[in-house]
């Protein structure tokens, strides 16, 4: 997923125009109106056909243009990723009120039949093995066919729309903070549990930062892409040595492979977000930290537990490693804990959905989100928005949009008494200075106001005294707000 180069704001490959500050994107264009694309000769019948996934085609074509449908369902909105074997696109589901979906296609191209069997075969597995599972960080399964209209494989899924932890990282200098990089490790080593504890256990084979998705719906971890994981019985031998060279572990070259090395490949995951040391560029000796660096010495901003707990997921014998990626989640949480304390341990395991609204541009009618200022298709500016934006932080993510009507809460989230803030600063607020019901921004007739909740460390506005509460006190943009110690800059556009 790109960035926009003037603001940094994680923007959809295909907007011509970046959602937050309106800036032409590389390479784009306003957006003419779609106009459904002609649809492919029928087959005799006049019907296109779909066949089950064994099926045979070899019309390889090119890219699908937008308005094609397949399955007689799936209208194709634009191309959004996707290689050599095939693209990924956004479509939409005609059939279930046009709800948005990803279709992976793969295209019959291969002039060794070895090779087309073994590339239908391992497309049909993810199909199959995503059919089985039911986690919140992996795309829903909704069908899978052959197309002969097209020769083609479909994979129709989940759409998740959000970047994968590679942009995430180029996006924040090559380096990300340790809290967030934990976080997102708890919620990675809850799926592998997941995964791992099937019967019998699937072993992912290839996580890496390009393989692990933010939801920007939900602000969870997702784990795409299942093209090589095998279900593995705990006495299998010679499994095919398949993983990115630097993530894998040493086992799997020896064709054994085990839960623990997921358990390895994310412990090399974790140390190139943290590092900015990519394992691919030193793959057989990074993690020989008798001949290399540790991760603090290549950044000291990582604290020494972290370390310890990085080091000890690549060692070189799985039965050195953690026991399991359960028993690697449970020593993050452990860390978080010693580090903010046990409720922002609590708000790393039970972090809620982020509600998006869904709005339309004012100009061109085309779907928006509630923090577009301008229309990511035809670059019109949008209705006014609002939003508190943390200080003091490089991470592109912290800002916070705003209610335009009604109350949005500051606080600390608490799970256990249902306090669940619009406005969570937890993250932010490493010393527990915001209390969990803080203050609240108040919209009415266009004007902001804010309000005390009575907080034990208070809240200010541009440096003035404490707010008495229970008192609105009225907002302009470009206002300082500090809650405790977490700064914040209230901002109308």
């Amino acid at each position: 997923m790109p960035y926009c180069p003037e603001c940094g704001v994680l923007t959809t490959s295909g907007d011509a125009f970046c959602g937050n500050c309106g800036v032409l994107q590389e390479g784009g264009f306003p957006a003419a109106p779609e106009t459904p694309a002609a649809p492919p000769a029928p087959q005799a019948g006049g019907q296109t056909s779909v066949l089950p996934m064994n099926a045979s085609g070899n019309n390889a074509g090119i890219q699908l243009p937008p308005g094609t449908l397949l399955a007689e369902r799936y209208k194709i909105v634009r191309r959004i990723g996707g290689g050599g074997m095939g693209s990924v696109y956004l479509a939409e589901d005609q059939n279930l009120a046009n709800r948005k979906v990803a279709v992976k296609e793969m295209i019959e191209m291969f002039a060794d039949e070895n090779a087309r069997t073994k590339a239908i075969d391992d497309f049909k597995r993810e199909a199959e093995l995503l059919a089985q599972l039911d986690h919140p960080s992996i795309p829903t399964i909704y069908q899978y066919f052959f197309d002969t209209a097209h020769g083609r494989y479909y994979l129709v899924m989940k759409f998740i729309d959000g970047g994968d932890l590679a942009a995430r990282q180029r996006a924040l200098g090559g380096k990300v903070d340790e809290l967030t990089v934990t976080k997102w490790g708890i919620e990675i080593c809850d799926v592998l549990d997941y995964i791992h504890s099937q019967s019998p256990p699937i072993i992912y084979r290839d996580l890496k930062p390009a393989n692990l998705m933010v939801d920007a719906r939900t602000n969870r971890i997702m784990l795409v892409d299942f093209g090589i994981a095998r279900f593995v019985s705990p006495s299998s031998k010679g499994v095919t040595a398949i993983g990115t060279m630097g993530y894998a572990p040493p086992e799997l070259f020896a064709g054994n492979v085990e839960a623990r090395s997921d358990v390895y490949s994310l412990g090399a995951t974790m140390f190139h977000l943290l590092t900015g040391n990519d394992p691919q560029d030193n793959p057989l000796l990074i993690f020989d930290f008798s001949k290399n660096p540790k991760p603090r010495q290549i950044n000291p901003q990582i604290s020494a537990e972290l370390e310890d707990l990085i080091c000890r997921s690549v060692e070189y014998k799985p039965e050195n490693r953690f026991l399991s990626a359960k028993n690697f989640g449970e020593s993050l949480i452990e860390h978080v804990a010693r580090v903010q304390g046990s409720g922002a341990a609590a708000a790393f395991q039970a972090r809620q959905p982020v509600a998006v609204s869904m709005l339309a541009c004012v100009n061109c009618g085309r779907e928006l989100t509630q923090d577009d200022v301008f229309c990511a298709h035809c670059g019109a500016r949008q209705r006014t928005t609002a939003k508190l934006v943390v200080l003091g932080t490089t991470e592109i993510g912290a800002q916070f949009m705003l209610n335009l009507e009604g109350e949005s809460l500051i606080g600390r989230i608490d799970p256990n008494r249902g306090i669940r803030p619009e406005v969570d600063l937890s993250k932010y607020d490493p010393a527990a200075r915001v209390s969990r019901r803080h203050a609240k921004i108040v919209a009415r007739e266009s004007q902001f106001f804010i309000e005390d909740l009575g907080s034990a460390n208070g809240t200010f506005v541009n440096g003035s005294g404490k707010l008495p509460k229970g008192q609105l006190h009225a907002l302009s943009s470009g206002d300082e707000v500090r809650l405790g110690e977490t700064l914040l800059r209230f901002m109308v556009s």
